[in-house]
């Protein structure tokens, strides 16, 4: 596409101008034009590293790495950068690389032990700036150029009790500022290094329980839930999206906050050009919200309820639908494309979230000479 777009649609700008520095809006809309409906759906798609064919077949825009993949790096940026330069449209190579817990990269040499939010959070700004830089200069090497991290969490909920976040040692702190001033030397150390942070978990992780596995109910009300939210606000301009929450904050709604149109038009208020991502659509708390008084297994969960968590998902207005179960992807873009026959305002999403993916990549120079 890139290739086409070069030859036919800029003949004369490419003249005096390289592509790298073609305008965004410009080449974002060329692109645009020329893909298809399925290849827009495509791009919104977010799966665990899959086979280059695979990618390409269903225009899939990102790709998340787990740690296990990183124990051959060499091997793993070849594969990589030969992905990259053969797909029509560059991917998002994303990775959530918190350190502590969360620490992708414990299988590179010097890095099993990255330290968690907690442990850095009272490291002064530039040892966690110069720290993180390091961290991201190896991501670089490895192509990643998206980050999933760092987390804006509260170290304690609305009703004063740690969270589970916390309990896991990957929050920076409870006030505004304890959070907001590490993250910003975190999300820097990134931008410099041209990979994208993609902060999370909005509107706040407000409970003491892991909401991975059951729907995780909070009973804090807008003016707390505000409160949660600060740290969002504080820092937009210098991340490039945000990931939402599963957890169902029933004062304000009686679904999920990945599921509800007003929470996610929150988020969208702060960072309207930003990508809003889901979490995993394969967790199990979420298939067990479409799929209630049923146990929940890998292999007879029906196509029926997941259909329904694809559905929720576009509806509230997420860009980016991450799923870590590869041979789902084929049901999301069918899903996602009957909604649009049926639906006009779905298919305009689908158009604004396209873009706003494209931007992103070009902003990340993905489309280079």
């Amino acid at each position: 596409m890139l290739k086409t777009l070069k030859k036919v649609l800029f003949p004369i700008i490419a003249t005096f101008l390289p592509f790298s520095q073609i305008s965004a809006d410009t080449l974002v809309d060329a692109m645009l034009a020329e893909m298809s409906l399925p290849e827009k759906i495509g791009q919104m798609i977010l799966v665990y590293n899959s086979p280059h064919d695979f990618l390409e077949k269903h225009s899939v825009g990102g790709i998340l790495l787990m740690q296990n993949m990183l124990k051959k790096p060499s091997e793993l940026k070849k594969e990589l950068q030969d992905k990259q330069t053969k797909l029509k449209i560059p991917l998002l190579i994303t990775i959530d690389q918190e350190g502590g817990t969360v620490n992708r990269i414990k299988y590179l040499p010097k890095w099993a032990d990255a330290p968690s939010a907690q442990e850095m959070r009272n490291w002064p700004d530039d040892s966690i700036h110069t720290f993180q830089k390091k961290i991201a200069e190896e991501l670089k090497r490895l192509k990643v150029n998206c980050n999933l991290a760092p987390v804006l969490d509260p170290s304690e909920n609305h009703t004063g009790q740690m969270t589970y976040i916390a309990r896991k040692n990957r929050t920076f702190g409870t006030t505004t500022d304890e959070i907001v001033r590490p993250s910003r030397a975190f999300i820097r150390a990134f931008s410099e290094n041209n990979i994208g942070c993609i902060v999370k978990h909005f509107p706040g992780y407000d409970v003491s329980v892991n909401s991975d596995f059951k729907i995780a109910i909070s009973e804090a009300d807008s003016v707390q839930m505000s409160r949660n939210i600060t740290p969002f606000r504080e820092l937009n301009g210098t991340y490039s999206g945000i990931m939402m929450s599963s957890i169902l904050y029933e004062k304000i709604n009686n679904v999920p906050a990945v599921f509800s149109p007003d929470i996610v038009a929150m988020a969208r208020k702060i960072t309207p050009d930003g990508i809003i991502m889901t979490d995993d659509l394969w967790g199990v708390a979420l298939r067990s919200f479409t799929f209630p008084e049923q146990k929940v297994k890998t292999l007879d969960y029906p196509d029926t309820a997941f259909i329904r968590i694809v559905e929720y998902s576009v509806k509230a207005g997420n860009d980016m639908l991450m799923i870590t179960y590869p041979q789902k992807v084929p049901l999301i873009i069918e899903t996602i494309l009957k909604m649009a026959d049926n639906d006009t305002a779905v298919l305009a999403h689908i158009n604004d979230a396209a873009r706003r993916i494209l931007f992103l990549k070009k902003k990340l120079n993905l489309f280079t000479d």
